[in-house]
Parts: structure tokens; C-alpha cells; sequence
């Protein structure tokens, strides 16, 4: 009766370590599913907010290039046009325009520029590799837009001619042929947002 006892003891004893074993497992195991979940959650979120960002980042660059300049945009104010002449007065709207276009893109810029620092906290320096070449790209035309504006927009400087013969031997990206196959930067930038667009697909958890 003793040794019954013991066994129903001993018994009871090692059901009771592998409930608790088991308790550990399954504590563990919904742990990490909770911690997996919260990951795919962050990655998602910010792929999200981060392809949005980046789809502005391309319009407004567009937008910059874009061939139809309209007269709100070319508004020029009183103190601006007193005492110039009216082909004078086009060039000060002219400068006008791309001002306020590129004033437009800087803040789709800042948009995405947070959004990569906080990828650089989630996903190291990833995305901000795959961006660099948009960057490169968005610089080339703000050179292009100030080298254009100086040697025909600004008055006849001992510059002018100068920035005429850099424009003629750089590539002309000025305006926006609106066709992605004939459009050497649209091509580029086209090219470029690919690979962007892949890598934050995947943090979604689908690719096109």
C-alpha cells in the first residue's frame, strides 16, 4: 500500500513538472508570436507611410520638371515688378515659378527624409541606400534648374554665357517630355523607384 503511495506520489510529481514545462513552452512560444507580430506590425506601418512618402517624393519631382508653367505661378508682387520692363517681369516670374515648385517638393522631401531616419532604427541603413540614387537625381535638377535660371533669368551677368556652354554640355532634363520611355530622367527616376518599391513591398509581405 506504501509503495502504491509512493508511485501515485512520484507520479503526481513528474505530471506536475511537465505541466509546468508545458506552461513554459506555451508561455514562450506566445511570447514570440507576440513579438513576431509586433515586428510585422512596425515593418508594415512603416512601409506603408514609407511608400506613400516616396510616390509624393516622385510626383512632386515631377511637378517641378512640369512643361506648362500657369500664371498663379508666375505671379510676380508690385515691389518685384516696379521698374522693369515686361520681358524683365516674365523672367522675375519665371524664377517665381520654380521657387514655389520647388518650395512644394521640399516638403514631400522632409516627409521622406523622417521617415528614413526612422528606418534606419528599424532597418539599419537599408532604405536609405536605395534612396540615395533619387537623391542624386533630384540634385542634378536642382543644378540644372539654377544654372538654367541664371544664365537666361537673371539679367545679363558676366556669368551668363558661362552657364550656357555647362548647360549645352550636360543633358537636358529641364522640362518633362510626359512619357516614361523618351524621358531620359523620368526613365531614371522610373529605374531607380523600382528598387525602392521592391524592398518596401517586401516589408509588406507582397511584391507585385
Amino acid at each position: 500500500m506504501v509503495e502504491i503511495s509512493a508511485a501515485i506520489s512520484a507520479l503526481a510529481n513528474i505530471l506536475i513538472a511537465c505541466a509546468t514545462i508545458t506552461a513554459a513552452i506555451v508561455a514562450a512560444t506566445g511570447l514570440n508570436t507576440w513579438k513576431n507580430r509586433y515586428v510585422w506590425e512596425a515593418d508594415t506601418d512603416l512601409a506603408k507611410r514609407s511608400l506613400l512618402a516616396i510616390y509624393r517624393f516622385r510626383d512632386s519631382l515631377y511637378s517641378v520638371r512640369h512643361p506648362a508653367m500657369f500664371h498663379h505661378e508666375m505671379e510676380v508682387s508690385t515691389a518685384e515688378a516696379e521698374g522693369i520692363n515686361a520681358s524683365n517681369e516674365r523672367s522675375a516670374g519665371v524664377i517665381n515659378a520654380y521657387a514655389n515648385r520647388w518650395e512644394k517638393h521640399s516638403k514631400s522631401r522632409v516627409e521622406l527624409d523622417a521617415l528614413i531616419t526612422e528606418a534606419d532604427v528599424l532597418w539599419s541603413s537599408e532604405l536609405r541606400q536605395l534612396v540615395e540614387p533619387l537623391r542624386v537625381l533630384e540634385n542634378e535638377l536642382f543644378g540644372h534648374i539654377r544654372l538654367y535660371l541664371d544664365a537666361w533669368h537673371r539679367g545679363k551677368t558676366d556669368l551668363a554665357k558661362e552657364y550656357q556652354t555647362i548647360l549645352s554640355e550636360r543633358r537636358d532634363i529641364l522640362y518633362d517630355r510626359l512619357d516614361d520611355e523618351k524621358d531620359c530622367f523620368r526613365a531614371d527616376c522610373i529605374s531607380e523607384l523600382l528598387k525602392v518599391e521592391d524592398y518596401l513591398r517586401s516589408k509588406l509581405g507582397r511584391k507585385l
